[in-house]
């Protein structure tokens, strides 16, 4: 049997709507953060055994993870603050909103008139994305000035422009996405229909522990090998795979009776 809440009034939705805006800037900085952490790691790193640094190694090194944990804890405390700005709504994306006919048209105009907004976000992050693997091509220019093995080290300081242009791309990709999920969890359609509300709710149970599982596999992989500039593909990995589950227990729902 699926819950249903009060009828929505025009305040609740416009502080909801609010909410969920402000969190979905601070949610895609977080993550854009986490993406870029590495990056000042791979610079120093491939700078110094370019001879470009003229610091050890080690030191250099040290310094890229004491960077990248300070990254990681900003974006932690962005986390926290936008988890701070929705979490009195987060029962909205499990129940059966109940909006009235005014208020469903209303959303419905407010949708459409972000729906511009929300395609120039889509292709802006869809060509950085695409865009990023120019970076690590470029290398290619450096074959015949450097030897191999300062090739392989420029290479490593290039793959930090690659994953620059992927954080930004994910920021707006999340950022509009955030956006566009706050009208469809009101107007319940997409992937917030009331059977996928249901497979969300039975999902969001473990949603924690799955993404700590791979935060502690993606530093446990990236400390132990050292392999900073591949290591950041668990991320895409890991989104894809929540997103499989996700459509797997919606379909499971969609079986049910939501009544």
């Amino acid at each position: 049997m699926t819950t249903q809440t009060p009828a929505l009034t025009q305040g609740t939705i416009t502080k909801f709507l609010t909410a969920r805006k402000k969190a979905a800037t601070k949610i895609a900085i977080g993550v854009m953060l986490c993406i870029l952490a590495a990056a000042p790691m791979l610079v120093l790193i491939s700078f110094t055994n370019l001879g470009l640094f003229q610091l050890p190694l080690e030191m250099m090194s040290v310094l890229g993870v004491i960077i990248l944990l300070i990254m990681v804890a900003i974006a932690v405390a962005f986390f926290i603050a936008a988890n701070r700005e929705i979490k009195v709504y987060e029962e909205w994306e499990y129940e059966n909103c109940e909006l009235s006919e005014e208020l469903t048209e209303q959303v419905k105009q407010e949708k459409a008139a972000f729906a511009k907004t929300y395609t120039k976000m889509t292709i802006t992050a869809t060509i950085l994305c695409i865009l990023s693997v120019i970076p690590i091509l470029c290398g290619v220019f450096f074959t015949e000035a450097l030897s191999a093995k300062q090739v392989d080290q420029l290479m490593t300081g290039l793959v930090a422009g690659t994953i620059i242009l992927v954080a930004i791309g994910v920021f707006f990709f999340i950022k509009s996405n955030i956006i566009m999920d706050s009208y469809n969890i009101l107007l319940q359609e997409e992937d917030y229909t009331l059977n996928k509300k249901s497979g969300r709710r039975s999902l969001n149970r473990y949603a924690a522990i799955y993404w700590l599982f791979f935060a502690m596999l993606y530093l446990g992989y990236s400390f132990l090998t050292g392999n900073w500039d591949h290591s950041w593909i668990i991320w895409p990995i890991a989104a894809i795979l929540y997103a499989i589950i996700e459509k797997i227990l919606s379909l499971k729902h969609s079986k049910i009776d939501p009544d």
